[in-house]
């Protein structure tokens, strides 16, 4: 299968990492052309040109820039690459949107959709109701689309999940870098395929435009806090509070193994036109992250992700 890959975005270095996954890496060109250290330390220790995707290549690289199209190119050995996105139509069978600016996705993904190729996009649907909307409806439901954060493929992740410790759970505290609207699918995907998704609200607890607090009050009570700060250099964790139990944590550093398993997966959807998620999921995470944003516009007021409207308090 031929993919292609669509970036960059400031701080996202994933086109460097997808595309290796499946075409492996210049190791020389590695160190001179990306800048990214964590990329340049566990492609080394971890894939070593030795752990590929057999069943696929990237065969076409954009970003809207032509010297970081060559950066990744020579890096991740695509043979190609395009001067616009919408050049990827007729020669790709599905394309990675390996950027995590939701502001730009329905744009970038729009051409793609209309054509039925298969997409994978980078963590947040879309910022906007209107976007997701637009998005959500010209996909339908059964179009073979992924969007997602690896951290739900990391080993603890998987492995929790097979515990399943709901029932005494009261709160989970969670941590991350950057933003609610780029970062927190990294937290919700830690914790949702375990605990569910029948959130019923989402609260903004901080106005600071380089800090966000976010509250999530699910149905059955549980509490969760999400904090994301700019610019700290702190793993992405959260710690689940138990009834009679010892408090854990679960951080996210299993990157190289959640990054392969996802694109595995992307790479069976485009094979089979099936969803790997079921597109419910993606779209209830999806809400969750636009009530969040919607409260931080409205001053902190409660919004319901169900209806991405004001929680009705009577």
């Amino acid at each position: 299968m031929k993919l292609g890959v669509i970036g960059l975005n400031e701080g996202n270095g994933h086109p460097f990492s997808y595309s290796a996954m499946f075409n492996g890496y210049d190791p020389k060109e590695l160190i001179d052309r990306c800048p990214f250290a964590l990329i340049k330390e566990y492609l080394p220790r971890e894939h070593r040109n030795e752990v590929f995707i057999d069943n696929a290549n990237v065969t076409h690289v954009w970003t809207q820039n032509k010297k970081l199209s060559e950066d990744v190119a020579k890096v991740s050995l695509i043979p190609n690459i395009v001067s616009h996105y919408e050049d990827m139509i007729g020669q790709v069978d599905g394309v990675i949107l390996a950027r995590d600016d939701p502001w730009n996705h329905w744009e970038m993904a729009k051409p793609f959709i209309k054509r039925g190729i298969p997409i994978f996009i980078d963590k947040q649907l879309t910022s906007t109701v209107h976007d997701f909307e637009a998005l959500t409806a010209a996909a339908g439901d059964g179009y073979p689309i992924m969007a997602c954060s690896p951290m739900r493929y990391t080993r603890d992740v998987v492995g929790l999940q097979k515990q399943k410790p709901i029932s005494k759970t009261l709160s989970i505290h969670g941590v991350s870098r950057v933003s609610w609207i780029r970062y927190g699918h990294h937290l919700l995907e830690g914790v949702t395929p375990i605990w569910g998704y029948n959130v019923k609200s989402v609260q903004s607890l901080c106005a600071k435009p380089d800090h966000d607090i976010v509250q999530i009050i699910y149905e059955d009570g549980l509490n969760i806090i999400f904090e994301f700060m700019e610019n700290v250099a702190l793993p992405i964790q959260y710690t689940c509070f138990q009834e009679g139990e010892e408090p854990f944590s679960i951080r996210f550093q299993d990157f190289f193994h959640g990054f392969r398993a996802m694109m595995m997966d992307f790479t069976r959807v485009v094979e089979t036109g099936e969803q790997a998620i079921p597109f419910e999921e993606i779209k209830d995470i999806a809400k969750i992250v636009l009530a969040g944003c919607l409260s931080k516009e409205s001053n902190g007021i409660s919004i319901s992700p169900r209806t991405l409207e004001p929680l009705d308090r009577s």
